[in-house]
């Protein structure tokens, strides 16, 4: 588990500490446990230990992943279409025959 909260905090230094613990709140209520202290001395390894391997192995995805791209939030995954230049990417490329 130690190394799993190594490879966790790193990741999390990469998210920054708002997604992160968005993320680490969000695993919490899935797993059924309460909330915690974030401000409580030693918080976050406790929160992180409560949640059990296959639960923080997911967390260190998701925050893999959140790391990679940090936009696929804000861009197009709340099913909008995503805008550059006043125009959506299906008036950007011609359909077939709308050449």
């Amino acid at each position: 588990m130690d190394e799993l909260l190594t490879l966790i905090r790193r990741a999390a230094d990469q998210v920054g500490e708002g997604l992160f613990l968005d993320l680490l709140r969000w695993h919490r209520a899935v797993a059924g446990l309460a909330d915690f202290d974030p401000h409580a001395h030693g918080a976050y390894p406790i929160a992180i230990g409560e949640l059990g391997d296959a639960r923080a192995r997911e967390l260190l995805t998701d925050l893999r992943r959140a790391a990679r791209d940090p936009r696929r939030h804000r861009h197009g995954a709340d099913g909008k279409p995503t805008f550059r230049g006043g125009r959506t990417l299906r008036t950007r490329r011609p359909m077939n025959g709308d050449r």
